[in-house]
C-alpha cells in the first residue's frame, strides 16, 4: 500500500478514536500573506506573489476540551521570489495538529435552534509530499528544489472558528453543518531560504464549510 495512504488511513482511524465529535472539512476561499521578518521591520514581500490554496482537514474534537485534526493542503504559487529568482511552485502538504477548545451555546428559542461557536487554538505541523518548482526568470539556484527534508517541514501555531448548527427543529439532531474560518501562522521560512538576516512567512487564511457528528 502507499505510504501516504497509509499514513492518511491511520490519521484518520487516530482521529476517529481518541475524541468525541468527528468533523469533515473543506475550504471554499483562501487568503494569503507572505510577510518577512528581521530584526529592524516586518513588511509584506516585494513583488507580490499569487497564491491559490484547498485545505481538506478531519478534526476530532470535544467541546470545551480539546481538539485533534490531520490536513491535507494543496497549494500553487506564482511569482513567487526564491533567492533572487522567480518561480512557479505546486505543493501537496499532509499535517496534523493539536489545540484547546472553547464552545459557546447559542440558543434561538423562537425558531427552534440550536448553534454552538467553538474557538480552538494550538500548534501544528505538517510535510511537504511533493514539491514542484518552475524556474520563471531571474537567478536559478538549484538548491531551491533540491533542498532536503527539513526545509519541507513547516510548524507553528493555528486557530480556527467554527459555528455549527446542531439543531433545526426537527433537522441536524445527529448530524451538524458546519461554517468556519481557519488560519495558519508559521514560524518556519515558507521556501528554502539561506538569507541569515530575514525568514519569510506565509500566513494562510481559509474559509471552510463541513459536517460533524
Amino acid at each position: 500500500m502507499n505510504k501516504r495512504l497509509l499514513l492518511f488511513i491511520l490519521g484518520i482511524g487516530l482521529a476517529s478514536l481518541v475524541f468525541a465529535d468527528l468533523g469533515f472539512y473543506v475550504s471554499f476561499n483562501s487568503h494569503e500573506h507572505l510577510k518577512v521578518f528581521t530584526n529592524q521591520y516586518i513588511s509584506d514581500k516585494s513583488p507580490t506573489p499569487s497564491f491559490w490554496d484547498m485545505l481538506i482537514m478531519l478534526s476530532s474534537f470535544e467541546p470545551n476540551r480539546q481538539e485533534f485534526f490531520i490536513f491535507g493542503n494543496i497549494s500553487k504559487g506564482e511569482n513567487v521570489d526564491i533567492e533572487n529568482g522567480i518561480w512557479n511552485t505546486k505543493k501537496n502538504a499532509l499535517g496534523m495538529g493539536y489545540g484547546k477548545v472553547l464552545t459557546l451555546p447559542i440558543s434561538l428559542r423562537k425558531f427552534d435552534v440550536e448553534l454552538r461557536l467553538d474557538f480552538s487554538a494550538g500548534p501544528f505541523l505538517n510535510v511537504f509530499l511533493s514539491n514542484q518548482y518552475t524556474h520563471v526568470s531571474g537567478q536559478l539556484t538549484n538548491e531551491v528544489d533540491d533542498a532536503g527534508i527539513f526545509n519541507n517541514i513547516q510548524y507553528g501555531l493555528y486557530s480556527t472558528v467554527r459555528l455549527r448548527l446542531v439543531h433545526f427543529k426537527k433537522y441536524f439532531n445527529s448530524l451538524a453543518a458546519n461554517l468556519g474560518l481557519h488560519f495558519f501562522m508559521p514560524f518556519s521560512n515558507h521556501e528554502f531560504n539561506s538569507d541569515t538576516v530575514a525568514r519569510y512567512h506565509l500566513f494562510k487564511t481559509f474559509a471552510f464549510a463541513g459536517i460533524s457528528f
